[in-house]
């Protein structure tokens, strides 16, 4: 089936009189995204039942590979032809990849992004890990990863700041509209990590700290910086720190709800992130739940 749509889309670029050079480009294109949409599929799914949604992610994808504004959008240029042929053709009713925007070459992209298996291999490198510490140190990552908050608001976050729940919870960042504070839901995985940890907490009299380091006391941004940098090593990956989860967490957010309000509301943001341009800011006090 790919081969016959190659063949035919091939014929409709020599159709309408383009340049050689601009068909082979059109032509590698299409492959390149066939090949990412057969890893994407579990069975062998034409590329004609792809979505707007599907190709959101292949452009989300591409940046994650590192890939220039410039060229993604020269390759959704060739998804896009693609799908306006199959529409010629009466193939398909409408073209997905119309819907789909060009990514803004003039804002400069996050210089790493993981994508979720990546992420997976960070977490399995400390689940792997034996230590006195792993617990602590697997809850204290997934807490990066699942809500993006800044290294310093991590080693500040207190006992009280969190509330864990019959398959939710909730971490309390902050402490006015002015320091960003929000609420900040967290998953029943986390919630789980949190509660492993909480089991072998040391002891700490007098110290309210959530994570607390081998001696019970607060734990460093200079530690937390250099765990990060010890599992992503241990994951076989590179260029990773925690502001790396940060900015993940804020590409992938905004990627997958596309409110720019709400990712903001996530990170407490007071200003525009380079990769997620923001308008209204907002906050939610530690007194509401």
């Amino acid at each position: 089936m790919y081969t016959d749509l190659l063949a035919q889309f091939e014929e409709y670029l020599v159709a309408a009189g383009l340049a050689p050079t601009t068909i082979t480009n059109y032509l590698a294109d299409l492959r390149r995204f066939a090949q990412w949409w057969a890893e994407a599929q579990n069975e062998n799914v034409s590329l004609l039942a792809a979505t707007a949604d599907d190709i959101r992610r292949y452009r989300r994808d591409m940046a994650r590979w590192g890939w220039a504004a410039a060229t993604i959008n020269r390759r959704l240029q060739g998804v896009r032809k693609f799908f306006s042929f199959a529409v010629t053709a009466g193939l398909l009713p409408t073209n997905p990849a119309a819907e789909v925007s060009r990514v803004d070459e003039k804002r400069s992209a996050p210089s790493r992004i993981l994508t979720p298996a990546e992420l997976s291999r960070l977490l399995a490198a400390v689940r792997s890990n034996s230590g006195s510490q792993s617990r602590r140190d697997y809850a204290l990552l997934y807490v990066l990863v699942e809500t993006g908050i800044k290294v310093s608001e991590l080693v500040d976050l207190r006992l009280e700041d969190l509330e864990l729940r019959v398959g939710e919870g909730y971490l309390f960042v902050g402490t006015s509209l002015a320091t960003g504070g929000r609420c900040l839901p967290i998953g029943p995985a986390v919630c789980a990590a949190l509660r492993n940890y909480l089991r072998v907490r040391a002891p700490a009299p007098g110290v309210t700290h959530l994570f607390l380091n081998r001696e019970g006391r607060p734990i460093s941004p200079r530690t937390v910086q250099r765990l990060v940098s010890t599992y992503a090593r241990a994951a076989g990956l590179t260029g990773v720190s925690a502001h790396t989860l940060r900015q993940t967490f804020a590409y992938t957010a905004m990627e997958e709800s596309g409110n720019r309000q709400a990712v903001a509301r996530l990170l407490g943001l007071r200003g525009v992130p380079r990769y997620v341009p923001v308008g209204e800011k907002a906050v939610v006090s530690k007194s509401t739940p």
